[in-house]
């Protein structure tokens, strides 16, 4: 009777244990010139602007991003950055002799760097099917479980005389850190919800999202100033 109460004490613990489910993000993609660096070492409170018009075809016309811009810069100026109205800037090179003179582009904006936000993608699948427990065992899953991660990609260029400067890839995972994600109920509908969703509506969190591209915001300050 010992025996059996013990294994069934076993089996009770086993199956009470809590899953995990972890994912590992794709290696960050990073080339900076010793040009770059020297410029920043030089001038460590640059003048920037923000450019995004490569992601007009991204976005959708209703969905607002605006609030994305506004964290990158806000990330700058915490740096000590000065931030130039990207708007305004935009009307200058709208003139055709500007876009081709960049010594009368960097005297009319006032600019020193131009960081462009050349890519962002919110519909990056990571899959996996291992689990870990409380209790340090791992296994393999009947089904895959499917996350939505995110992609952002840079390219600076010092406006002086048109230098390309470098580009800066960077990828945000779910459920990566610590522990990890636990499988609850809900996040199981979660990832069922994504599996149904076609059209990949069901993307990362506004919040999220926003922390993501403050710290690569972050982590692109880091790498220009290598």
């Amino acid at each position: 009777m010992k025996k059996v109460a013990i294994i069934v004490l076993v089996l009770f613990t086993c199956g009470c244990a809590t899953k995990y489910i972890k994912f590992k993000p794709s290696e960050n993609d990073i080339f900076s010139t010793d040009r770059l660096s020297t410029f920043l070492e030089s001038n460590p409170s640059p003048k920037v602007v923000l450019r995004t018009l490569n992601l007009s075809s991204q976005a959708t016309e209703d969905e607002d991003i605006g609030y994305l811009y506004s964290a990158i810069e806000k990330e700058l100026l915490s740096n000590g950055f000065i931030v130039r109205d990207r708007n305004l800037f935009n009307q200058v090179v709208s003139n055709e002799e500007n876009t081709v003179d960049y010594a009368k582009l960097k005297s009319k904006t006032d600019t020193d760097l131009i960081i462009e936000l050349i890519k962002l993608d919110r519909k990056v699948i990571y899959e996996t099917n291992k689990y870990y427990t409380d209790k340090g065992k791992s296994g393999l899953l009947s089904d895959p479980y499917k996350q939505y991660g995110a992609v952002v990609e840079f390219k600076v260029v010092l406006i002086d005389n048109n230098e390309f400067a470098g580009t800066y890839k960077f990828h945000y995972a779910p459920c990566a850190e610590g522990k990890g994600c636990e499988i609850s109920e809900s996040f199981k509908k979660r990832m069922k919800r994504i599996e149904k969703e076609k059209e990949g509506y069901v993307i990362v969190e506004k919040d999220v999202l926003e922390e993501f591209m403050r710290h690569a915001t972050y982590r692109l300050i880091e790498d220009m100033r290598k």
